[in-house]
């Protein structure tokens, strides 16, 4: 577990990143939470911070595992403990939300995939299920990570080309097939885990989103049990909002979301 504890704190943000990501995900994001007095943890999830191919062997019951006894940790330690996800990250984050049925900490959902519908996507993208009834096949083959990057900035997405270039560990350059099938199966199960959400809920996606259109956004408000949801929708950026044109509209929202007063319901 990555954390950077401020002494008096009695808030914590449990911060999910998405898959073959790391902190680098949400940007600034975490350091800002940290400016208005928020103790972040950042934990690595299982099969990441070393090869892409140590991703096969993970399941969503993997990421679960760890998450949940986080919160659990993390919820004997403070007064109130926000959970926010980007991308996978955010499906994850629902459905922690639902298993540790969350109703004091407030939850931050970014670019949630809920359906990868987004105009980036390939035509072939469907017959992926087809390979998943092939024994073995979803482990090796591996799906690379292309332009856009997730980023409408040329020169932000100029750094994350040279990066991935030369291997610095910023995202994994590709992801295997069996990772995919889990984020698969993850949002199935996240449509059903969304009614039991009932913790006030900032959502934020992007209309220009490459890998899930703004219907997933739109479905998640519709579908959460949650009576406190704004939805933010944004018009120039990609799929990784953190760090593209409106990151920092996403950074402030995000924060006056955190600091409003408790809605009582």
């Amino acid at each position: 577990m990555s954390a950077r504890a401020l002494p008096l704190s009695k808030h914590a943000v449990l911060m999910i990143h998405g898959l073959g990501g790391t902190r680098h995900d949400f940007g600034s994001l975490d350091r800002k939470f940290e400016q208005i007095g928020c103790d972040v943890y950042l934990p690595s999830l299982p099969g990441h911070g070393s090869r892409p191919d140590q991703l096969s062997g993970v399941s969503l019951r993997d990421y679960m595992q760890l998450l949940s006894r986080t919160y659990r940790e993390l919820v004997t330690r403070y007064e109130r403990v926000d959970v926010a996800g980007i991308s996978m990250g955010a499906l994850l984050a629902v459905m922690l939300s639902a298993r540790e049925r969350m109703t004091h900490g407030r939850l931050i959902l970014l670019s949630p995939p809920l359906f990868l519908d987004g105009w980036g996507g390939s035509r072939l993208r469907p017959l992926r299920y087809l390979m998943y009834c092939v024994p073995g096949l979803r482990h090796l083959i591996r799906v690379p990570e292309g332009e856009p990057f997730g980023i409408k900035n040329d020169r932000i997405r100029n750094l994350i080309r040279r990066a991935l270039q030369k291997g610095s560990g910023v995202h994994y350059p590709y992801v295997p097939l069996a990772a995919i099938a889990q984020v698969d199966w993850m949002r199935f199960a996240v449509k059903r885990a969304l009614p039991r959400v009932a913790c006030e809920t900032l959502v934020m996606h992007s209309e220009e989103d490459e890998v899930t259109s703004i219907r997933s956004a739109e479905f998640v408000c519709e579908h959460l049990g949650s009576r406190d949801v704004t939805l933010v929708r944004l018009t120039d950026s990609y799929h990784m909002i953190t760090l593209d044109n409106e990151r920092n509209t996403v950074a402030d929202r995000t924060l006056a979301f955190l600091q409003r007063p408790h809605v009582l319901t």
